[in-house]
């Protein structure tokens, strides 16, 4: 008896413990639909300030407890606690989907700037304007060029024929030789007149003379021999005498700068300042008046130390168009090393007429002093009365000469130069210099102009420059 009252009272106080759960239960229904209700208000103001999600984001399933919370409460008896549902409560997570789209969304997005491709039309357009810009430049270049490239035809022309070319084929310039220009054209020869002064060399003679005549006012030329290389003699003065001046213009010598003669410039022959003591002071233009007035070896071998010896001499000879003028020895050179041309002394007077080489107080300094020669017994011998004469005379026993250049009182000027080669100090060849330049002086002061070979006719021909049979070739 006793176990089934137990039995039957534990039953009966079961009862009314459901029964209280079931009530308990219901109790709580408004507060979960309370919680509800504020989950989908909340819900719904997150999806109104979050954007959709992409479509290729999944959507996560949502972690609200309130399923299990209610879930539990039906199948559970004891109920829980208030704490417990706070804290489920304050533990609700929110959307992940929607916080990491806010994220996503919050980031600034890069815009990417595409370059801008130009059409091969603009292409074209542009190469086409560069094209024509330098087109247009190198033109311009090219027409400057074009033009001084002419001048420097023509100015090489006119060297090669005012650089008292002769009738032959030109001859090759040396290596860094630049031919000056002269002041007048070798026109036509003076036929006529050359004649004459072939006839004065007398028949089976063993004179050897070289001549170049040019008239500065029309170019009429007589040319025997010219480029034939002679002894210099004291006509190798002159262009020392130039490159003395020369040196003045350019600051290098002073004319009242003092020289001092020493010992080994002390030489014999023509001069009288060998007879001074070595240690005499002289002034620079009074040395280089000496050395042409009275032709004294003594005053050309100090200028020639001044001026930078022999070699530098040679050089600027060579850099005037001289062609065969050079000093091998120091004066009086009884050797006759020391070599020149008619052709290359009438071409330094000319380039000095012009005014080139020097300035023009250097140049008339020069023909004042070359005036003054004292030894008048070639060209001068032959000149009338009122002619003036600016020369130089060189004389050894093999050879001897003259060149100047004469002004007639008519108004004629011409340059003449001869050199004559001769036998041991044969007088003949003095009388024929004296006798050139007569015979020239009175064809000058005879015509109005010099008389020059008439057009070719059966028995005669005109010789053009580059053809003639009385020039020799340069040595």
């Amino acid at each position: 008896m006793a176990p089934f009252l137990r039995f039957k009272n534990s039953n009966a106080s079961s009862s009314p413990s459901r029964f209280d759960t079931s009530r308990r239960a219901e109790s709580l229904e408004p507060l979960v639909s309370q919680l509800r209700q504020r989950q989908q208000t909340r819900q719904q103001e997150d999806r109104r300030k979050t954007p959709p999600p992409r479509r290729n984001r999944t959507r996560q399933p949502s972690s609200s407890p309130l399923p299990l919370l209610i879930a539990d409460s039906r199948k559970k008896l004891n109920v829980p606690s208030p704490a417990s549902s706070r804290q489920s409560r304050s533990l609700a997570p929110t959307d992940p989907p929607a916080a990491s789209v806010s994220t996503a969304s919050s980031r600034p997005r890069v815009i990417r700037k595409q370059k801008r491709r130009f059409s091969p039309m603009i292409y074209g357009a542009r190469l086409l304007i560069l094209g024509i810009g330098i087109g247009v430049i190198s033109g311009t270049v090219l027409s400057v060029l074009s033009s001084l490239g002419r001048l420097g035809s023509s100015a090489a022309t006119s060297s090669a024929n005012l650089g008292l070319e002769s009738q032959q084929s030109p001859t090759p310039t040396p290596v860094g030789v630049e031919t000056l220009p002269l002041s007048v054209q070798l026109n036509q020869e003076i036929k006529n007149l050359k004649q004459q002064i072939l006839a004065l060399t007398p028949e089976n003679s063993n004179l050897k003379p070289g001549v170049l005549l040019l008239d500065l006012d029309t170019g009429g030329y007589v040319d025997i021999n010219s480029e034939s290389a002679f002894m210099a003699a004291s006509t190798i003065k002159v262009p020392i005498l130039v490159a003395f001046f020369q040196a003045v213009d350019e600051g290098k010598i002073r004319l009242d700068e003092t020289l001092t003669m020493q010992d080994k410039h002390i030489a014999g022959g023509s001069g009288d300042m060998q007879y001074k003591p070595a240690g005499t002071e002289f002034t620079a233009l009074e040395t280089a008046t000496k050395m042409i007035v009275v032709s004294d070896n003594t005053a050309t071998n100090m200028l020639i130390e001044r001026l930078g010896g022999a070699e530098f001499l040679n050089q600027k000879f060579l850099d005037w168009g001289l062609k065969n003028t050079v000093i091998r020895d120091v004066l009086p050179d009884l050797r006759g090393t020391n070599k020149t041309t008619p052709r290359d002394l009438v071409n330094l007077l000319t380039q000095l007429n012009q005014g080139g080489l020097v300035s023009m107080k250097s140049r008339d300094r020069i023909f004042r002093i070359m005036e003054k020669t004292e030894n008048d017994s070639l060209l001068p011998s032959g000149l009338g009365k009122g002619a003036v004469i600016a020369h130089k005379t060189g004389n050894l026993k093999l050879v001897t000469g003259d060149v100047g250049l004469i002004d007639l009182p008519n108004g004629k000027r011409y340059l003449l130069a001869v050199i004559v080669e001769r036998n041991e100090e044969d007088s003949a060849a003095e009388s024929l210099i004296r006798n050139i330049s007569k015979t020239v002086y009175e064809d000058f002061s005879r015509s109005p102009e010099p008389e020059t070979e008439a057009e070719s006719t059966e028995d005669s021909e005109v010789q053009d420059p580059e053809n003639s049979e009385d020039t020799e070739e340069e040595n």
